[in-house]
């Protein structure tokens, strides 16, 4: 568990530890070069060659999401389910950004 960073040219997730003050944001692939997300400890990857999933990760990940969840606002927690196509990542980026 902990904070992670994902390339998902590579489709590899690597662990940072949990000390948020630590974590390096502007961490490159250390295979591709390529620029590494942010994401939360909730994060978990799919195998490399689910194709479908990274597909769906890549969308979350360029709309900004971090993988948190539940969202929990002033007095309730509202928890979601990970889309399972492209449509559905469309529709839960739009809730999202309304929950903001």
């Amino acid at each position: 568990m902990g904070y992670k960073n994902v390339c998902v040219n590579c489709r590899i997730s690597l662990s940072e530890g949990t000390n948020y003050e630590l974590f390096n944001r502007n961490k490159t692939c250390p295979t591709c070069k390529g620029k590494m997300y942010f994401v939360n400890e909730k994060f978990k990857a799919p195998k490399k060659s689910n194709d479908k999933e990274w597909k769906i990760i890549e969308y979350l990940l360029l709309s900004g999401y971090d993988f948190r969840n539940p969202y929990c606002g002033h007095e309730q927690c509202i928890y979601f389910e990970f889309p399972k196509n492209l449509q559905e990542a469309e529709e839960f980026i739009r809730e999202m950004r309304n929950l903001d």
